[in-house]
């Protein structure tokens, strides 16, 4: 046992825990008891919340200092609610407080909170800025903060919320007299430095990774269906029997006519054991999920549930008890999630982790067999964090005025520059964005240099008490798709938000064109695509593709591994595209120039996932005015007549020449000024159009993974 651990939670390990300290408890105790930054890197299940808690616990319960003492950030109120539980149950044992800030706690609470603060405060990034924006003495509550916890770091890193997030922590700790240590709580990830750099940009060198060396025995498989009927439901019907299970699939629609697919399926068989399953997604009430998150973790038995269907709500680390399954329906394309999803079974002694993968589309397959096979290796695709998120600052330049009842240009950048999301901004982009904000009546000047929000900020984000500028997106994660009144679909909103009409895209098998884009109802208006046009802007998947799960694609379609985890019809699948690319000899670090059979295009194969292949896209474009199609796989050009010719080698190697930044600045003119955030009407044209180039085009990762590569010519 460490020594230093709390002595009330060395009895609790002692009469609670059989096994002592996990391996992650034990690497990670002495560098957090020491105030060390580091990232806590575990699998789902790990035990990473207990790894930071007992020596944060242990450390603090000899600092007589009033206030809080410990921040714990997480993204959701559900996961808050499961944390606090816990949190609380620890905290009393060293003799602690601890106490839940979210927008369903009561206001009398709050008030108290502020009064006389908890020693551990756990809460979202929404309602931290809402107490600095609107607690007039948070400065004092908060003065002897030694520690910030970020949970679910990875989800964080991942999205706007993260960006967000990291500004937040800057101006809460800028005015304090002494250094706050930065911990993020995360499952894998491709790049945890990175991560560490973009959560404490401030103390290099410091953080550590700390990781699980505990195997578990892995049950896994791929099943392939020859159609989406009847098969695939029964067989889904017959794993879930007698078992408590997640399945998780692509969309809200899709899991909702799932449940009622199984249903059918038990009324017509009457079967001996009968199906008891419940969905969790967006649309569902807060109150419904709570309760399917209830009946799940209660023993088998009456009341109980077999399954909850899924879309990604449940990936993160809300406890629902001890599985039996995780299965996947149709689409994944991160081996991230996979890993977050499947860490939640095999908890149990002696229980294997447990995964089916069911597909019944032929693209779908491969991206998932990418996904479990990385994930068997330990492997997760990097997080891509942005370094010029102009939208965030807008917003943060905003929320500072008011935090700090005005301040100067020069204090607003002192407080920000070094913000992960805005280190690649200049102070000339800065000003550039004050002097329009301050055009536009976002800010007003007092005096000679006193920046004051202005009445266009009261008329967009003040109103209903500052709700909109609390959060920096709140729409749902999905738009929803209709042809005159037939709904069609859903597509992800990140895939919507970087795109301006007319975009082609494929859904429910058909080729559609977006007529007209609502973004207050989250509505795409959409007719057949006849016009003829190939689509530029296509997805089969809603997000995009990341370039380490593009590449193992490309590994396993041009070798001849064998995969112990498909079944049969799976096997077939793979065998039948490697057949119809086997002239490729496609390999990592070198792209392949080939042609149609008909001969009437050209492709490049590049396996480097959507951002990327957009970017050598845009370039053509740029460079050659030629318009490519994208995939994540290759990019084509298609030629008028079978004479025509696109010189790939000479154009590879001028891309050669350009740097990321050099392409972005090309690129602007061949941009439109799109809509994808509501802080985008602070923004002048041209940093629209560079940040648009930012969320949807890699010209970094084209940069540095063309430097070295070869190109092939298929003969």
């Amino acid at each position: 046992m460490i020594h230093q651990l709390h002595p009330r939670l060395q009895d609790h390990v002692a009469d609670k825990w059989r096994g002592g300290l996990t391996d992650i408890q034990q690497q990670a105790f002495d560098p957090i008891y020491n105030l060390q930054d580091c990232v806590i890197e575990a699998p789902t299940a790990g035990g990473k919340t207990e790894a930071v808690l007992f020596p944060l616990l242990s450390r603090i319960a000899t600092n007589k200092n009033q206030g809080i003492k410990v921040l714990y950030i997480a993204p959701l109120k559900a996961l808050l609610n499961d944390l606090a539980l816990r949190v609380c149950d620890y905290s009393k044992k060293c003799y602690l407080e601890a106490f839940k800030w979210h927008g369903d706690v009561s206001q009398t609470d709050k008030i108290k909170q502020m009064l006389f603060p908890s020693d551990i405060l756990l809460t979202t990034p929404e309602s931290l800025e809402a107490i600095l924006l609107r607690k007039a003495n948070w400065f004092n509550v908060f003065a002897n903060l030694e520690t910030i916890v970020i949970d679910e770091a990875h989800y964080f890193a991942l999205t706007e919320r993260g960006s967000h997030l990291v500004s937040l922590l800057e101006r809460l700790t800028n005015p304090l007299n002494q250094p706050v240590q930065r911990i993020a709580i995360t499952a894998t990830i491709g790049n945890p430095e990175e991560l560490m750099r973009w959560l404490q940009p401030h103390r290099k060198g410091m953080a550590i990774k700390v990781a699980s060396k505990k195997q578990k025995e892995k049950d896994f498989q791929v099943k392939f269906f020859k159609n989406d009927g009847e098969g695939m439901d029964v067989a889904l019907y017959s794993e879930l029997i007698r078992h408590k299970s997640i399945v998780f699939s692509r969309s809200r629609s899709f899991a909702e006519a799932l449940a009622g697919k199984l249903n059918e399926i038990k009324k017509k068989n009457g079967h001996k054991y009968p199906l008891k399953v419940r969905t969790h997604h967006s649309s569902v009430s807060k109150f419904m999920r709570e309760e399917a998150e209830r009946l799940i973790k209660i023993e088998k038995g009456e009341g109980d549930l077999n399954a909850i269907i899924s879309t990604s709500t449940l990936e993160l680390g809300i406890d629902i008890g001890e599985l039996d399954k995780v299965i996947q329906i149709e689409g994944l394309a991160s081996a991230g999630s996979f890993l977050q999803r499947v860490g939640r079974t095999g908890r149990r002694e002696g229980k294997p982790q447990f995964f089916r993968g069911f597909c019944s589309d032929e693209d779908e397959l491969l991206l998932l067999i990418a996904s479990v096979n990385l994930g068997l290796q330990g492997i997760s695709e990097n997080v891509l964090f942005p370094k010029k998120a102009f939208h965030i600052l807008a917003h943060q330049i905003i929320c500072l005025t008011l935090q700090k009842q005005g301040i100067t240009p020069d204090k607003c950048w002192e407080i920000l520059k070094n913000v992960y999301c805005f280190s690649s901004i200049s102070r000339l982009e800065f000003d550039e964005l004050v002097t329009y904000m301050i055009e536009r009546d976002y800010l007003r000047k007092l005096g000679a240099d006193l920046l004051v929000t202005g009445d266009q900020t009261e008329t967009e984000f003040l109103k209903m008490n500052y709700r909109p500028l609390f959060a920096i997106f709140d729409s749902g994660p999905m738009y929803e798709v209709v042809n005159g009144k037939n709904t069609i679909g859903t597509l992800d909103t990140a895939f919507v938000q970087t795109l301006t009409k007319p975009f082609v895209f494929i859904l429910g098998g058909k080729e559609w064109q977006a007529k007209e884009i609502d973004h207050e109802m989250q509505r795409v208006k959409a007719v057949e695509n006849r016009s003829g046009i190939p689509p530029r802007w296509v997805t089969y998947h809603g997000s995009d593709i990341p370039f380490e799960v593009a590449q193992e694609v490309g590994r396993i379609v041009h070798s001849q591994e064998e995969l112990p985890f498909l079944d049969r019809d799976a096997k077939l699948v793979l065998k039948h595209f490697r057949n119809s690319i086997s002239e490729i000899y496609w390999q990592q670090g070198t792209w392949v120039v080939s042609e149609s059979e008909e001969g009437m295009s050209t492709i490049l194969w590049t396996y480097c996932g959507d951002k990327i292949n957009r970017a050598i896209a845009k370039m053509a474009l740029v460079l050659e005015g030629v318009e490519l199609k994208v995939t994540y796989r290759y990019v084509s050009f298609k030629k008028h007549n079978k004479r025509e010719i696109f010189d790939w080698q000479k154009f590879i190697e001028k891309l050669k020449t350009y740097s990321a930044e050099e392409m972005t600045d090309l690129a602007i003119n061949h941009v439109k000024a799109s809509w994808f955030s509501k802080f985008s009407n602070c923004l002048p044209e041209d940093i629209i159009k560079k940040t648009s180039i930012y969320k949807s085009i890699d010209f970094i990762g084209l940069n540095q993974h063309s430097k070295f590569l070869k190109i092939k010519f298929k003969k």
